[in-house]
């Protein structure tokens, strides 16, 4: 199964949710939600063997994703949209 991590912003920050629990968690920055959920991904993938982390914008648009540790940019976007968020 699937483990999925979903890295969003919210008023004053970035939130990452772990979707098979809902729980959510809160960072200042991007980066910070990314690398957490990119860490709790890989320690998902070792056990359950897939895992995917999902970046979106302001807006809720999928800017990106990790899946099983290999980053996906979405079409029409540069990566320098993920380096500034």
């Amino acid at each position: 199964m699937r483990q999925m991590f979903v890295v969003s912003p919210f008023e004053g920050g970035w939130c990452l949710k772990i979707a098979s629990t809902g729980e959510v968690m809160f960072f200042k920055t991007c980066a910070l939600a990314q690398r957490r959920g990119l860490a709790l991904a890989a320690e998902a993938q070792a056990h359950h063997g897939h895992a995917e982390v999902h970046v979106r914008d302001l807006k809720g648009r999928l800017l990106g994703r990790w899946v099983d540790g290999l980053f996906h940019a979405e079409p029409l976007l540069p990566v320098e949209t993920l380096i500034a968020a």
